[in-house]
């Protein structure tokens, strides 16, 4: 889409204010076109009509593209055709350089035919950067928490804390470890 704004500053350029675009639908798959509207876009008053609307087109599902010069940028909305035409023609900019970004066509009950508008890209809020802390629970504060009684100890499972020593917890793998130990060394010994 950037190819998009930059050919059509192109154009404007060359061509002094006024840009005009075709505007085509297309079934999904299909190569043939068939014109929908003309877009005429004025940079530099910052008007956007839209023009030469064929209204014979058959009720269906389209892809909507445009034609910019050689370029055609296919399937930039898929809308369903009704008639009569209800739809907005959102086309938007760079509010400092008039940079056309991106088109969408969209229904509107409240519109009549196709009407353009263009809208001016906004920078949203930004959050301040912050460190994050690392923080390591220990199973006291756990404990502690499960005490105060929160909304969130009553879903926690009671986990029984194991006292035992490492010797009692693994001594089955410290006695397997011995027997192969044994095994192995018995072996080559015998040799």
């Amino acid at each position: 889409m950037r190819s998009f704004g930059v050919v059509l500053m192109f154009l404007a350029l060359v061509c002094g204010s006024e840009v005009r675009i075709p505007l085509f639908v297309q079934k999904p798959g299909q190569e043939s076109r068939s014109p929908l509207a003309t877009m005429v876009y004025d940079g530099e008053s910052s008007v956007l009509e839209v023009s030469d609307v064929n209204e014979a087109l058959p009720e269906d599902s389209y892809c909507v593209g445009a034609q910019v010069a050689e370029n055609y940028y296919p399937c930039f909305s898929y809308i369903k055709l009704k008639y009569p035409l209800h739809y907005d023609l959102y086309l938007d900019t760079k509010s400092d350089s008039h940079l056309l970004y991106k088109l969408s066509l969209k229904p509107n009950p409240q519109a009549s035919g196709i009407e353009g508008t263009i809208r001016s890209a906004q920078e949203g809020p930004q959050a301040p950067p912050e460190k994050l802390r690392r923080v390591t629970k220990t199973y006291e504060d756990k404990k502690k928490k499960a005490q105060l009684g929160s909304a969130s100890a009553s879903f926690e499972e009671d986990v029984e804390v194991d006292d035992r020593t490492f010797l009692q917890k693994n001594w089955k793998y410290l006695l397997i470890g011995l027997v192969l130990y044994a095994v192995s060394t018995g072996g080559s010994a015998q040799q």
